[in-house]
């Protein structure tokens, strides 16, 4: 028996429980357990294997013919039980990189739900919000010009419908527009309206007032200048 064997080989070395424990480093108590076979009060098996390498290195035992005694008697006293290092030896240890593992093998799944939600608010800013709409020339609402045609300048929504004055005109693949308007003398109201797929629509209103050269009516008060295409305030 393992125990019996163990007693011998103390006995041939003249060792007590105290010298043995000494001399390999493993508690009395655990070395008095392995000679009473008192199994249960014994660490997990991994921990008793290690114990007895040192015993059997002290003794001059060969330590796998040690280890297989131990195993035998072991198995004829203990209950068939998972053998598992303790729950907690390891655990703070493998605890951070674990969920450092978790949360890089998810990252690309997080970071497809945060771009999907990011695109149908996006989205959802198009299509139930005010259509996007500027207009660059003219910059201001009231102006005076001589030019004739006048140019409108400005930016929308690529693929929205914008008119002026109720006539549709096209835009570049930018959101960009140019269109020619033709004025007549005096004041002019210019309507830019952009209106998106679900009917929401934007309206910017410019007053042109167009000054010929044979005309004396004097223009509004109120009226910005505007000579080749240059705005300046009066």
């Amino acid at each position: 028996m393992f125990s019996e064997f163990l007693l011998q080989k103390m006995g041939e070395k003249n060792f007590t429980v105290e010298d043995l424990s000494r001399l390999t480093g493993v508690s009395e108590n655990y070395i008095s357990a392995l000679l009473e076979n008192k199994f249960n009060e014994l660490p997990a098996n991994v921990f008793v294997k290690g114990y007895l390498q040192k015993i059997a290195s002290i003794l001059d035992i060969d330590e796998e013919n040690l280890w297989n005694l131990y195993l035998k008697e072991y198995n004829n006293i203990m209950p068939p039980l998972l053998d598992m290092l303790p729950t907690n030896r390891f655990d703070s240890k493998e605890k951070v990189p674990s969920q450092l593992f978790k949360t890089f093998h998810y990252a690309p799944i997080i970071a497809i739900i945060f771009t999907a939600l990011g695109f149908i608010l996006f989205q959802s800013r198009i299509l139930f919000g005010e259509p996007p709409l500027k207009i660059n020339s003219p910059l201001f609402e009231n102006i005076q010009t001589s030019d004739n045609p006048f140019i409108i300048e400005g930016e929308g929504q690529p693929h929205s419908y914008i008119t002026i004055n109720g006539k549709e005109i096209y835009l570049s693949d930018d959101g960009k527009f140019s269109e020619p308007i033709q004025l007549k003398p005096g004041l002019n109201e210019i309507s830019i309206k952009a209106t998106n797929r679900i009917g929401k629509t934007k309206i910017i209103t410019k007053q042109i007032y167009f000054k010929t050269s044979s005309s004396n009516t004097a223009p509004p008060s109120n009226l910005n200048s505007v000579t080749n295409s240059t705005l300046f305030t009066p």
